[in-house]
């Protein structure tokens, strides 16, 4: 009885709880219902009245009086003008802007290069990737380089000669070129890339050539470079890349030095010349030519070299056997001094050429010289710009801007100092090779992964002649 009971109770409340839920559902469905009703109703009024309102703004004669009303006004017109005027501005900025941004961004072409990283760290010359020079002229040269040569300049550039200058003339440069890293090399040899619209060099792609840079200007220890065209020239048809690219750098110093001192194969016979350190690249070309055109050649080098030396017509070597002998070049007591008794034993001099930097004052090699003597210095001196505080270099920068504005209205290039590198000097150096009144001394040929190696041979003192690397 319990049971049934407990059932029925069950079964009642169930049939409340159904009927109370189908009462509320239909409740809803009404409810929803009338609103949907109502939401469908308002729907069709509002496009009913978009309809109407459409009908009357498109409507021609409307949309004309209207036009008419508002461009009665001069001012209404003006604006009006102004606004089209700025739409116009607006919409073609914005496509030329879009297509900008939506360019395909090509990856810059980049290249193998010896360059210096920083002006402090002994360890800053290393091979990096650089970008591939661009043309600056329409009359520029693009070389794919096979070879380049690292003198002592490069040692002294990667740690920080001429960086003030330089800056300054980087600043006023019409394209942004970064100070580092700073790739090195003075002279290359190469093959011909590309040729620029402008130029009248009669270069064609494939020509071989060789091509020398400043000591203020980017270097070309690397796969390609972009030069003037009054820079580049064909190398001599007798040698190959790496003897071609020792000579352009130091042959023009020589050049321009023999030049300078009226030096020719007109004027040099019966001329005693000494050539201090012979067996540095500018001095085994000064030995040659001057030894060729009729002179007595006296020549300092290290023992190691006397071969060389006397191979490229030094008549008279005074050797010196120590490790330093560049440093050593006299004693502390001149009076006792080794090399002071050499040159005393000998008759005077017309031209002492000195090659590479001293460590002392050589004003008392003038007692060595003829009554119409003279000191040819051919190395590069030290500049004073790359001391300067703030107040020297706003005044340098000033004279920077002065000069380039000069050059750029009177049409010319601005010489900063060195040797005058032209294709004219080129010319004659292929000129000397090809008559074989020159030959080429390459001591070493490195790899570009072995450039450490090659600094160090550079600033050794058995050195010979140039140090090349190889970009094959």
């Amino acid at each position: 009885m319990a049971t049934e009971s407990g059932l029925r109770v069950v079964r009642q409340y169930s049939d409340e709880g159904r009927t109370l839920a189908l009462r509320t559902l239909n409740e809803a469905n009404s409810e929803a219902g009338t609103v949907l009703r109502n939401a469908w109703t308002s729907f069709i009024e509002l496009v009913q009245r978009l309809k109407n309102s459409a009908r009357e703004v498109l409507d021609p004669t409307v949309l004309y009086e209207e036009l008419r009303i508002f461009f009665r006004d001069e001012i209404a017109r003006n604006n009006a003008f102004a606004i089209l005027i700025g739409l116009g501005f607006g919409t073609t900025g914005g496509f030329i802007l879009g297509m900008w941004l939506a360019r395909p961004h090509l990856p810059t072409p980049i290249m193998k290069s010896i360059a210096s990283t920083s002006f402090r760290d002994p360890d800053n010359v290393v091979v990096c990737q650089t970008a591939v020079p661009q043309f600056q002229s329409s009359s520029d040269i693009l070389v794919r380089v096979r070879a380049a040569s690292l003198n002592r300049i490069d040692r002294r550039i990667a740690f920080g000669y001429g960086r003030t200058l330089r800056r300054m003339i980087r600043t006023y440069n019409s394209t942004y070129d970064p100070e580092l890293p700073l790739v090195l090399g003075r002279s290359c040899a190469g093959i011909v890339e590309a040729v620029g619209t402008g130029s009248k060099s009669g270069l064609e792609i494939g020509d071989e050539v060789w091509l020398a840079t400043h000591w203020y200007e980017p270097g070309v220890a690397s796969e390609f470079v972009v030069v003037p065209e009054t820079r580049v020239s064909r190398k001599p048809f007798l040698i190959g890349f790496e003897g071609a690219a020792s000579l352009p750098y130091s042959g023009s110093i020589a050049l321009n030095l023999l030049d300078s001192h009226n030096l020719n194969e007109h004027s040099c016979k019966g001329r005693r010349i000494l050539v201090q350190d012979a067996c540095s690249p500018v001095g085994c070309v000064i030995t040659q030519l001057v030894h060729k055109w009729g002179a007595h050649v006296a020549a300092t080098c290290h023992t190691r070299s006397v071969p060389v030396i006397n191979n490229l017509g030094a008549a008279d070597i005074i050797t010196f056997a120590n490790e330093h002998f560049r440093s050593n070049f006299i004693d502390v007591n001149v009076d006792k001094s080794n090399f002071i008794n050499e040159l005393a034993s000998r008759e005077k001099f017309h031209f002492i050429f000195l090659t590479t930097r001293l460590g002392y004052d050589y004003k008392f090699l003038e007692k060595f010289l003829t009554k119409d003597g003279v000191i040819v210095d051919a190395v590069e001196p030290e500049l004073s710009t790359d001391d300067y505080g703030a107040v020297g270099r706003f005044f340098l920068g000033t004279y920077v801007r002065w000069r380039k504005a000069f050059a750029v209205l009177f049409r010319t290039s601005v010489d900063w100092g060195g040797p005058h590198l032209c294709h004219l000097v080129l010319e004659r150096l292929a000129g000397f090779v090809n008559d074989e009144t020159l030959k080429t001394v390459v001591d070493r040929v490195y790899t570009p992964n072995e450039v450490e190696r090659a600094l160090e041979h550079i600033c050794s003192e058995k050195s010979i002649g140039s140090t090349i690397i190889t970009f094959r």
